[in-house]
């Protein structure tokens, strides 16, 4: 029969074996048979060419044509599956089922099914259905026809290279202006570099699951060996023995605190604390982040979902484990970023970190370790009871925990370290970690054992502040101490640290270290409170007439407080609260509620004039206490506290 519309190369193919298929069936074709399609072929297109073959051959006996299998309108066509379905039915015995095969053999019909079946598959039970199975091999001949129908010939040689390659990338050997043969040359060497990419990925993915199978545990030093953690530590060592009950079966698992936000500036060691934590637990380690989960596929949102459901599993797996969830601040409160989209997408994520974060029973064994440099904006979720309820923060080393740390990183325990302790003020871990490798290289350059003078010389050279820096920090710390002790408080401690490091993003020019009184902290306690942190504030205005950019964590700290007082407290104009502070997010409570705002911005300003008329008030301590802390750079607390209260027992008694 002529060709007159324009046909595939393929197309072709299976029009021109399917033809001589229906032919071979004879003239009145009964049963069920199998037509196995090539491997290199496309099956769509055999089920296709069978269909338009008897509407050839019934439209010629309608045409009142002699015509070979004159009782081909009687055959049935569908495609044949070994896949399994959920049900357990394999796919063709519903297809033998809903064609109504038993009905139409009776008849006299013939059922042709056509399935792609692999070598593995001529074994599937479903095979003892069928009345014969009939696998198809391309002719040569028939594919030198059909390139010649499709306006190309070529050899039996050619015809036998386009049959061994698969369907779409014979298609374009046949239309290549280069030779077939250079085409096959071409397809093997891109199938050889394909098998060798998946015997790569094969391995790759055998090599990461025998990794996932092997159980770490960080050969570091326990907690009780590691020196700054403050709270942190304690924290830690009251888990490990806690985890010893449980794994006694003395404890539920619900008994254990298995939750931690740990917050601190960069450096401080949050990440070693993971590691010192399983250490001392003999637990599994895993470390996470939003970045690394997200970085494991193509940044889409499910990549990451299963990155952090994976990383949660192997915790499971493990247990009893720590999975440390580095740079936890990523997961934002939902909704506040202000785009739909990415509001969107980051709920996902968040839900999906609760979800994983949830129950006692959902995660048996597993302590999570949330770090984050700001917890501010974390999802106020993430902190509720039973998931990161409890907050640590990691301070900067204090001088005793600085030589401890030092020492510890120098390897070398028998070196006086305290005449260096002030040149560290206000190292992170990390410095002096970095302070300890270049102690201990320039040791070795010089085939020594390591001493004071390499640490000296290892240590980055410190800038003195100018006499007028001096007093400025002078007055600035001088007037929370002024403020602290006229209201009642205790004050340890001011000081001014007279030189720093340049560049250094931990610099501290000084402070005052204030106890604030026990008892009830009512509204009066917040007022006194943001007093003393605004006195600083208060003291530059008094004597400069404006306050400079040193007072922002001054600033954010009366302001949290005021917010808390306020928004979670109850004692403002209303009882209303957003939230239990520490444990719900309050940060944006004064985003959505103007009133709000301008009330804690009120008190602020209150207070800070109220600061302000107690420095005024006690102008002569005030002015005395600067000048003796630029000639000593530390004063006492009883010092700051005599000088005041003598000047109030003279203004008493003046009155």
């Amino acid at each position: 029969m002529a060709r007159t519309a324009k046909t595939s190369f393929e197309s072709e193919i299976a029009r021109l074996h399917v033809n001589r298929l229906i032919a071979d069936l004879g003239p009145r074709p009964t049963g069920v048979h199998l037509v196995i399609v090539p491997p290199t072929a496309y099956v769509a297109l055999w089920h296709r060419a069978a269909e338009l073959r008897i509407h050839e051959i019934n439209a010629a006996l309608e045409a009142g044509a002699e015509v070979e299998n004159s009782a081909v309108n009687e055959l049935v066509i569908d495609e044949f599956s070994f896949e399994e379905k959920p049900s357990g039915y394999p796919v063709d015995v519903k297809a033998l089922g809903a064609c109504g095969l038993d009905d139409r053999v009776e008849g006299g019909a013939c059922l042709l099914l056509f399935s792609g079946a692999g070598e593995d598959d001529l074994t599937h039970t479903s095979l003892k259905l069928v009345d014969q199975s009939i696998k198809i091999s391309l002719d040569i001949d028939l594919v030198a026809e059909a390139a010649l129908v499709c306006g190309r010939k070529v050899t039996r040689k050619e015809a036998h290279l386009l049959s061994r390659m698969p369907w779409r990338r014979r298609r374009i050997a046949l239309l290549s202006a280069r030779p077939i043969a250079d085409t096959y040359r071409l397809q093997r060497e891109a199938e050889k570099e394909e098998r060798q990419k998946q015997e790569e990925k094969r391995r790759e993915k055998e090599k990461d699951e025998r990794k996932a199978d092997q159980r770490k545990v960080p050969d570091v030093k326990p907690l009780s060996e590691m020196h700054g953690y403050g709270d942190a530590k304690t924290w830690g060592l009251e888990l490990a023995r806690d985890l010893d009950d449980w794994r006694a079966c003395e404890i539920q698992w619900n008994d254990v605190d298995s939750g931690i936000l740990l917050s601190g500036p960069p450096g401080c060691g949050k990440t070693t604390f993971a590691a010192a934590l399983a250490s001392t637990l003999d637990a599994h380690l895993v470390v996470g982040s939003y970045s690394a989960w997200l970085g494991n596929g193509d940044g889409h949102q499910g990549d990451l979902i299963k990155a952090m459901r994976t990383a949660f599993a192997e915790a499971r797996k493990h247990a009893p484990s720590v999975l440390l969830i580095d740079e936890i601040d990523n997961f934002v409160q939902r909704g506040s970023i202000g785009h739909g989209r990415a509001d969107e997408w980051m709920r996902g994520v968040t839900n999906c970190l609760l979800e994983c974060l949830d129950g006692a029973i959902e995660r048996p064994g597993v302590i999570v370790v949330g770090a984050t440099n700001d917890p501010s904006g974390i999802d106020a979720a993430l902190r509720r009871p039973g998931r990161l309820d409890r907050h640590v923060e990691i301070p900067l080393p204090d001088a005793e925990a600085r030589i401890a740390i030092l020492r510890q990183h120098l390897k070398a325990h028998d070196i006086d370290l305290r005449p260096v302790a002030p040149q560290t003020q206000g190292m992170s871990g990390a410095d002096l970690e970095r302070v300890a490798r270049d102690a201990r290289r320039l040791a070795r350059r010089e085939r020594a054992e390591v001493e004071l003078h390499h640490v000296e010389a290892s240590l980055p050279e410190r800038q003195r502040h100018t006499p007028e820096e001096i007093r400025n920090i002078a007055i600035h710390e001088c007037g929370h101490a002024v403020v602290a002790a006229a209201i009642g408080c205790r004050v340890r401690e001011v000081y001014v640290v007279p030189d720093f490091v340049p560049g250094s993003g931990a610099y501290v020019g000084g402070a005052a270290v204030i106890d604030l009184p026990e008892g009830r902290h009512d509204f009066r306690w917040y007022l006194d409170r943001i007093a003393h942190l605004l006195g600083g504030l208060a003291a530059e205005t008094l004597v400069f007439g404006a306050h400079a950019d040193g007072v922002a964590v001054d600033l954010e700290i009366a302001t949290n407080a005021a917010r808390s007082a306020l928004a979670g407290f109850g004692m403002g104009n209303a009882l209303l609260s957003y939230g239990v502070p520490g444990h719900a997010d309050l940060s944006r409570a004064t985003d959505f509620n103007l009133a709000l705002r301008r009330a804690v911005d009120d008190i602020l300003r209150e207070q800070a004039d109220r600061a302000r008329g107690i420095l005024e008030e006690h102008r002569e301590a005030f002015d005395e206490l600067v000048e003796l802390l630029i000639e000593h750079g530390r004063l006492d607390g009883s010092v700051v506290w005599d000088i005041v209260h003598r000047q109030r027992c003279q203004l008493a008694l003046a009155t």
